[in-house]
């Protein structure tokens, strides 16, 4: 595993019978390295574990995160890099076969997208991406004359075109370039695969089979299976030096594979390695971001990203009781193709604004989740008899923003819509990027069980007022319950109500709260108050700014920490939100262009 989920929004309940306190307390559950609750970093930023001293500037050496480092390129990756290298038929083949080459499926995935993904072989996880490697060598052989026509202009089964083809394909595969002793030891492989003499036989295959097994070659290579951030070193180019801050900077090859990676999980396209090849990429990289945030692929991938980073991409494995609610895998879908379309408006509509992911009442819905969840008249464009026809709508007051969208409420719903905790604790985490620490003592964390039904009878004010009381619950709940209030008034499946109706009597659902000092301390009464004060405070944009920093890094052991006011420790994340905030484009763009002219993303400290 690369490092843990940084987002978990899950409970883990175990068996117990302990005191209510101390079975409530496991609310809290956090992961090592984030933010506590005090408002003060957690170690690392100062050396000493205690509270961050402030920026000093480009200088400081905070600004850079990551070391010089290898990295292996994730198995979503390298799908696309056969897609990129080979054709989408081979792609598409391999993604239909996901569990042959143990390909995670997409509703396993977790925010960053390498989550959970291998960060070495072993003998056990490099079988299924070998097996993959050969399936596509002996596509590659059966398809010679059409992948060599399209790549090299050639279709004879010489070796003149073979080789062609095949040099060809390892620099796209290793994303740069071939040294001259590269491309020499590539041919020299393949004219050993033509005819070698194995224990004293002649072996000889023909050109298609040739090149497909030095395709299979290629594809288990280090030079591509792994990402190099060395500094050039590695390539035969001079490393150049940053002094604000100090470091070495990724070579221009390098930077080509991290950007194309980051911004279209796929490797760079024929434009940035040409840039690359130029030594001209890092000098124009705002040009090149702006290019590709122009393209399809981009934006349906950092799309993506955001459905990762909310959990909706989680939606089939919803938990929620059909026998208790009207859900079924159709509204799940349902819900999950109205958050894509929402998310595409708010991150690339013209006129949006980042804000606008937490206030736009703009969605777009079909029929069924017009009158089975928001109770809206069906929108034009949409049809009662075509499920897959979805139109633009204005949802009702009650509603603002993601935080309210079916899907990702829905998401992190329980089976019961017992949904208070797990809900707070998501807002926590998504919008403010503070988790929790979890109870450190067995007896706390063998309690669960005993807890989770014991105040099933209690409306949401009720259950909170008596975590309140009790300082080992209140410590922790208190740092979420409030955002959990104002959900209160959507059941499991989203739909807005304004009673318990599982309670008896069905009380008045209150969500009056009064927030967290972090985020102003205002009294709220609904989620579209809540939205309004999350982006009128700084935590929300530097949650972002951190959040997709990090993703930008990769690999958790280039920790990132969250920006604090008023210091604004967690320097590379300040540094992002001051030139997201200084670019005048409050948009994702705006945030995404901010992230790629951080000193942490094309900086490396040099490893000893």
């Amino acid at each position: 595993m690369r490092y843990a989920s940084r987002l978990s929004f899950s409970m883990r309940w175990l068996p117990a019978a302990l005191p209510l306190c101390a079975a409530m307390a496991m609310g809290c559950h956090g992961q090592v390295g984030d933010v506590g609750d005090g408002g003060g970093q957690l170690g690392g930023a100062n050396g000493d574990g205690g509270v961050a001293q402030p920026c000093t500037g480009m200088n400081d050496p905070r600004m850079v995160v990551a070391g010089q480092r290898i990295m292996m390129i994730t198995k979503p990756q390298l799908v696309n890099t056969v897609r990129y290298l080979i054709d989408d038929t081979e792609a598409n083949a391999i993604l239909a076969a996901g569990d042959t080459y143990a390909l995670t499926k997409d509703s396993d995935r977790h925010f960053p997208p390498s989550d959970g993904e291998q960060e070495t072989f072993n003998e056990t996880n490099i079988l299924p991406i070998n097996n993959l490697a050969e399936n596509v060598s002996n596509y590659v052989t059966m398809n010679f004359a059409t992948l060599a026509n399209t790549l090299a202009k050639c279709n004879t089964s010489s070796d003149t075109c073979a080789t062609t083809y095949l040099n060809l394909l390892a620099a796209k595969a290793y994303r740069r370039q071939l040294t001259s002793d590269e491309q020499t030891r590539f041919t020299n492989l393949y004219t050993n695969l033509r005819n070698q003499m194995i224990n004293g036989y002649a072996m000889t295959n023909t050109v298609e089979q040739a090149t497909g097994y030095a395709v299979w070659a290629l594809l288990m290579s280090p030079q591509m299976q792994w990402l190099w951030e060395l500094g050039g070193v590695e390539n035969a180019k001079p490393m150049q030096t940053s002094t604000s801050p100090a470091g070495i900077y990724v070579s221009d090859d390098e930077l080509a594979s991290q950007l194309s990676f980051f911004m279209t999980d796929s490797p760079p396209d024929d434009t940035t390695l040409a840039a690359a090849k130029a030594g001209t990429l890092r000098a124009n990289l705002p040009m090149h971001v702006s290019r590709l945030l122009g393209t399809q692929v981009a934006k349906d991938w950092l799309r993506h990203v955001m459905e990762l980073y909310f959990l909706v991409n989680q939606l089939p494995l919803s938990p929620v009781d059909p026998g208790k609610f009207p859900v079924d895998s159709g509204l799940l879908a349902s819900m999950g193709t109205e958050t894509q379309m929402f998310l595409d408006n708010v991150l690339w509509a013209n006129g949006s604004k980042l804000n606008d992911m937490l206030l736009s009442r703009t969605s777009f819905v079909n029929s069924r989740m017009a009158q089975e969840v928001y109770n809206i008249p069906i929108p034009a464009g949409a049809d009662a008899n075509d499920l897959t026809k979805f139109g633009q709508a204005t949802l009702p007051m009650d509603r603002s923003g993601i935080l309210t969208n079916a899907g990702f409420l829905t998401a992190r719903s329980r089976s019961d819509g017992q949904d208070l905790v797990s809900r707070g604790k998501s807002v926590k985490a998504a919008f403010l990027c503070l988790i929790s620490s979890p109870p450190t003592d067995m007896a706390t964390q063998m309690a669960v069980t005993a807890a989770s039904g014991m105040l099933s009878q209690e409306t949401g004010q009720e259950q909170a007022a008596i975590r309140a009381k009790a300082p080992v619950c209140a410590q922790c709940h208190g740092t979420f319950d409030s955002y959990g209030l104002v959900l209160e008034f959507y059941d499991a499946i989203a739909r807005y109500r304004t009673t318990y109706d599982y309670l008896p009597n069905m009380p008045t659902i209150d969500g009056t709260t009064k927030l967290p000092d972090l985020i102003g301390g205002a009294t709220v009464h609904t989620a579209a108050e809540l939205a309004t004060n999350l982006t009128q405070s700084p935590t929300f944009i530097n949650c972002l700014a951190k959040s997709m920093l990090q993703y930008g890094m990769t690999d958790f052991a280039a920790a990132v920490e969250l920006p604090l006011p008023p210091s604004q420790a967690g320097c590379a994340a300040a540094d992002v939100v001051q030139r997201y905030q200084a670019g005048g484009n409050q948009t994702f763009t705006g945030l995404v262009n901010a992230v790629t002219q951080s000193p942490a993303f094309v900086v490396r400290n040099v490893t000893p």
